[in-house]
């Protein structure tokens, strides 16, 4: 096998670009870092010396996803005319993106962890800190008095319950073929209901 020459910090970045093309295509617990390191192109021992182990290396790109499900969530726009339209859009980003990347959704979600790192703490945190200040946004532009944070605990786990169905089962794709809507017709059928 060929190996590549890299610069001593760029490794690390190729590696984890590997793991992502992986986990692309394959559940979290389906790949090993053998197959990481063939795919970039180094040896086995390679990999170690960056990383302790396979938790490691996925709780990074756990950390990964939500960061890039925070900034997804956070290019929508808050709109003061249209705050049912903002807390509808709100939520399908998060639909969409699981369904998009299940596997990553799976390692974020469904992956238990008895201790977390520092970095995967801090990016569920700031992802969920998105939800949070869209739903007190929403309540102030419709000038509800419900607490933000309880309301973004039940958004939270409206929009989750309806990314697990979809990926889990055939229910919410069956469901919307009854009634005439792909799976994000129907999410945002369920959404409208719940502003």
């Amino acid at each position: 096998m060929k190996r590549s020459s890299y610069h001593h910090g760029d490794l690390k970045n190729s590696i984890i670009r590997s793991c992502h093309k992986l986990l692309q295509k394959k559940g979290a617990s389906d790949f090993s870092l053998r197959e990481v390191a063939t795919l970039s192109g180094v040896s086995h021992a390679a990999v170690y010396r960056h990383f302790q182990d396979k938790e490691e290396v996925l709780e990074i790109l756990a950390s990964i996803g939500f960061d890039r499900l925070r900034s997804l969530q956070r290019k929508v726009p808050q709109n003061t005319k249209d705050p049912d339209g903002y807390f509808v859009k709100l939520g399908l980003v998060y639909v969409q993106f699981a369904i998009k990347n299940p596997n990553y959704y799976k390692l974020m979600f469904q992956t238990k962890r008895e201790k977390e790192s520092k970095e995967l703490k801090q990016s569920k945190l700031r992802s969920y800190a998105v939800l949070v200040h869209g739903c007190r946004f929403y309540l102030k532009a419709k000038k509800r008095k419900e607490n933000h944070r309880s309301f973004a605990l039940m958004s939270w786990s409206l929009v989750h319950g309806f990314s697990n169905l979809s990926l889990e089962t055939n229910f919410p794709l069956s469901e919307g073929k009854r009634l005439n809507q792909s799976q994000i017709e129907l999410a945002e059928t369920m959404l409208r209901y719940a502003t």
